[in-house]
């Protein structure tokens, strides 16, 4: 079955460009061919709009060219965000987008997990009934294959150690094993759970920690600490306003170094929105910034950096050639 476009997002004055790019290259990503043409959208956008009585023919042909122009400028700004860490390319005349990932190319990875994350039928019907979303046993593996690039992103974002702090933790620690862990890398405070600090916490809100630290040991290092969200609820996820109790809760001598409060999505955002999710929420990394990131980690992971779940990557990079063989053949 065909992926399903829909209109009531993509079209109208709050149109979201995003998701009709979003429809353009999971297209072009399933595609036998790896391409799929632009005006493709105009006449997915026709069919449905021809189902609406009320709608007038040069009125649907305008907003049809309108749909096209405005998705192709969206899927250029992705290039240009993303550079080589783009699995997608369109042609000079913006009339064919071809998806033509490279083999071992965690970027890449990177950008089509959270491409097939973002139309989870839980925030939109783009895949909900084109026999190729992803079983319920499948969904949470691939949030766990999120996880892994956004701890690989952070480390590539300030250049240093990252920590999988999120539970379940891969190396099946507690949560005070794991904080004590890093905090004897970081030296700067001392863990222990406070008088009145939940009894059987998981992970307290932060999935990652990652840090940049100075020779001479001394505070005030890049310190990050990051919630990973790929619900549609994630801007109600902010992890800024929480850091303190943090804090407060599992350090006797609380760190002098000061928390960077991210947050690390899937999705794509209209840029003038993201400027107040920067607000709200700190520094966030979203599909337009991890993928670049994780495809710098690997020159840290050779420096000998510390990055947990790097060894993870060749998982997600295979999951992704699996779904889109198994998409191609459906």
């Amino acid at each position: 079955m065909a992926l399903y476009l829909p209109l009531d997002e993509v079209t109208g004055p709050l149109a979201d460009a995003d998701r009709a790019a979003d429809f353009l290259e999971l297209n072009a990503f399933v595609a036998t061919d790896s391409s799929v043409t632009t005006s493709e959208l105009a006449g997915t956008a026709s069919v449905g709009a021809a189902e609406d009585p009320d709608d007038v023919d040069s009125e649907m042909q305008e907003g049809e060219e309108d749909i096209v122009r405005e998705t192709v400028d969206r899927i250029e700004s992705r290039l240009s965000a993303l550079g080589e860490a783009y699995p997608f390319a369109l042609d000079a005349s913006g009339d064919v987008l071809t998806c033509e990932p490279e083999e071992g190319s965690f970027g890449h990875a990177a950008y089509l997990l959270s491409l097939v994350l973002s139309n989870l039928r839980a925030a939109t019907p783009v895949l909900d009934h084109s026999g190729i979303h992803p079983n319920e046993d499948e969904v949470p593996r691939l949030r766990t294959h999120f996880q892994c690039c956004a701890t690989v992103a952070l480390a590539a974002e300030l250049r240093g150690d990252a920590w999988w702090f999120g539970s379940p933790r891969p190396d099946g620690s507690s949560f005070l094993g794991k904080l004590e862990e890093i905090w004897e890398r970081l030296g700067d405070g001392v863990v222990s759970a406070r008088i009145g600090a939940p009894q059987q916490p998981k992970d307290d809100q932060v999935d990652v920690f990652a840090a940049r630290t100075h020779v001479d040991g001394l505070p005030g290092f890049l310190l990050a600490a990051a919630q990973v969200a790929t619900g549609v609820n994630w801007r109600d996820k902010s992890l800024k306003a929480h850091l303190d109790a943090f804090r407060s809760r599992w350090f006797s001598t609380q760190p002098t170094t000061s928390f960077i409060p991210y947050m690390i999505v899937p999705f794509a955002t209209e840029d003038r929105r993201f400027i107040d999710d920067v607000r709200v929420m700190g520094n966030v990394l979203h599909r337009l910034r991890v993928p670049r990131r994780v495809a710098e980690a690997a020159q840290l992971a050779e420096a000998g950096v510390r990055i947990e779940g790097f060894d993870r990557l060749p998982e997600v990079a295979r999951w992704v050639g699996d779904y889109r063989n198994r998409a191609r053949a459906a």
